[in-house]
């Protein structure tokens, strides 16, 4: 829960630059304060809201939006059928606001292949959403020349797991949302 302000510590560095690897070369450093004890008075309001941090190489945009009432969904993805590697891109996205929080993306990400018991390596697995909101996962494979999507609803819950399987293009896969409190 938040009731006071959050402080957001920048540092933002490159490592690569069109290929070519540079020595941690400074891009974006501040700190950006989000007021958390203005929000507890206010009615809720669904939408994103955007910190601007200026500094000498770049503008950095902190997008964000308050959530009441949150749990955590740790999302595993999990292939039981079809190709080892995944081609393709999975996001997540509530019921009460239209905001694609990429999950994984192997254009952006790599070939990032399935482990031994065929768990999906995601570059971010946890989503926070309100107990009275629906998480929506879509999965859309890339095959060939052709792209697969897959839209699938979990309802919240202050503890437990759901899992579904469903099937996108060649791919069997099972979805599961394990949930936990963040604060009550």
């Amino acid at each position: 829960m938040v009731c006071d302000g959050v402080f957001f510590e920048i540092d933002l560095k490159v490592k690569d630059v069109n290929g070519r690897r540079v020595k941690d070369e400074r891009l974006s450093k501040g700190l950006m304060e989000v007021d958390g004890i203005m929000r507890l008075a206010f009615p809720i309001i669904h939408e994103v809201e955007t910190e601007t941090l200026v500094s000498m190489h770049s503008i950095l945009d902190l997008s964000y939006i308050f959530v009441r009432s949150a749990v955590e969904g740790t999302v595993e993805v999990r292939i039981l059928d079809g190709p080892a590697a995944f081609h393709g891109k999975i996001y997540a996205f509530t019921a009460n606001l239209r905001c694609d929080i990429m999950l994984h993306d192997n254009k952006v990400n790599g070939m990032l292949t399935a482990g031994d018991k065929g768990v999906v390596q995601m570059a971010r697995s946890v989503v926070g959403v309100s107990v009275n909101d629906e998480l929506l996962l879509t999965v859309a494979a890339a095959l060939g020349g052709d792209e697969f999507s897959v839209c699938t609803k979990f309802t919240p819950k202050r503890h437990s797991y759901d899992e579904e399987e469903i099937t996108c293009g060649n791919y069997k896969i099972l979805l599961k949302v394990t949930w936990s409190m963040v604060y009550f």
